[in-house]
């Protein structure tokens, strides 16, 4: 294969994780987010098309295929910060983040979120994740990280999931 892998980006907010991927040579496609003003600042740094809305409303069949999935879904009800809630209605939105990679089937799948998913619900709701995606195909690997140790000034809990 020539050229550059391809990145689709779900969540993308103004493209921190696609900025990673950017900058080790991966090409970022296409991207979503329903924020306007992430949506604009994305948009400043990155050429490709960064569509504004809300996921679930958004035709899939409208989206690229690409090497790479990549996303942070949304995290307000799995959050340490704040009041972790098993029903919060943001926190079945990774479900339109699995449909898809069964759709587009990536090479791989990236799924970033905060530290307090591991543990919600007595560790049910990262089972159910890992389900999720292990029945679309994919062997899945989530993963714990301290940004500190790869070179950001902070310690800031994130979980990878691959």
């Amino acid at each position: 294969m020539g050229g550059k892998f391809t990145l689709v980006s779900l969540f993308s907010g103004a493209g921190g994780l696609d900025m990673g991927f950017e900058n080790k040579g991966f090409k970022t496609i296409w991207a979503n987010d329903i924020d306007k003003d992430a949506c604009e600042t994305h948009k400043m740094w990155c050429n490709c098309p960064v569509i504004q809305g809300d996921i679930g409303k958004i035709d899939f069949s409208t989206i690229p295929n690409a090497d790479v999935i990549a996303g942070g879904f949304p995290c307000q009800g799995f959050s340490l910060a704040g009041p972790r809630k098993l029903d919060d209605s943001r926190n079945i939105l990774y479900r339109y983040f699995v449909k898809l990679v069964e759709l587009k089937k990536p090479k791989v799948f990236v799924a970033e979120n905060v530290k307090g998913i591991l543990t919600l619900g007595n560790g049910e709701i990262i089972k159910a994740i890992i389900n999720d995606f292990s029945d679309k195909g994919y062997n899945v690997y989530p993963t714990l990280v301290n940004a500190a140790d790869y070179g950001v000034p902070q310690d800031r809990y994130r979980v990878i999931i691959v």
